[in-house]
């Protein structure tokens, strides 16, 4: 009716669309989620505002730098990783003493030979000698064919094993040869190539018996005491290559 004023509900009137509901209460935001405005919400009106931690989704660069300092550790730790623990090794046992001790005498005799072959022809290659002249008398044919001569110097003289460049073709005849010394065994006819092939291959050979005395004697084998055990075997090896220089001295 005109000129009458109805009373209007409250419940019925229309929010503005600005203001929030009074009884509603607002969803709290994650922290994660940053700032709201210019401050974060607080249910309670007599509390103060409450900082906000500025991290983003990815994390902050502190924890950014510990992450890779983590994979860099674990990384080191798996280059360092010790072998299998499920992998046993095979565990050699010591040699026999019968073979062990067969194979010393057979390396032995094999070490004294070639040092003898080696020793006379090393010593004239690098000097030691006596020059003179060696007049054939003998030669025997066979497997090992060899001659004897007599040695003759300004100083001495004796009858000789010869070898080197020297045949049963030369037999009475007289030729150029060198010898150690007076106590000598043999001297050698020839030039200083056949030096070379007398006494390179006898040390080559040398070594290689040397090798193998260290590996028959079961020196390599042995749990405790192995180091000392290998040098022995070359300490004997150097003792009769010295003993043998000395004799042909």
């Amino acid at each position: 009716m005109s000129g009458t004023h109805r009373a209007v509900d409250p419940q019925h009137q229309p929010a503005s669309p600005g203001a929030p509901e009074a009884n509603v209460p607002v969803p709290e935001m994650p922290a994660a989620y940053g700032v709201v405005g210019e401050h974060t919400w607080d249910p309670g009106a007599e509390a103060a505002p409450r900082p906000v931690s500025q991290r983003g989704p990815l994390g902050s660069q502190t924890d950014g730098m510990a992450a890779i300092r983590a994979v860099w550790e674990r990384a080191g730790e798996s280059a360092r990783k010790p072998a299998k623990p499920g992998r046993a090794q095979r565990r050699r046992e010591p040699k026999a003493f019968a073979p062990a001790l067969l194979g010393i005498l057979v390396c032995a005799c094999l070490l004294m030979f070639f040092a003898w072959t080696a020793a006379p022809a090393l010593w004239i290659s690098v000097g030691h000698y006596d020059y003179g002249t060696v007049q054939v008398t003998s030669c025997e044919n066979g497997f090992a064919p060899s001659c004897t001569g007599r040695f003759q110097t300004h100083d001495w003289a004796k009858d000789l094993h010869l070898t080197g460049e020297v045949t049963a073709a030369d037999l009475g005849t007289e030729l150029p040869a060198r010898s150690t010394g007076p106590d000598a065994h043999s001297a050698y006819v020839g030039g200083t190539a056949g030096l070379l092939l007398r006494w390179a291959p006898s040390l080559v050979l040398f070594m290689a018996a040397a090798f193998a005395l260290v590996a028959v004697s079961g020196a390599t084998r042995l749990y405790e005491g192995r180091s000392r055990a290998i040098g022995l075997c070359w300490a004997s090896a150097g003792a009769v290559l010295a003993a043998a220089l000395a004799f042909a001295w």
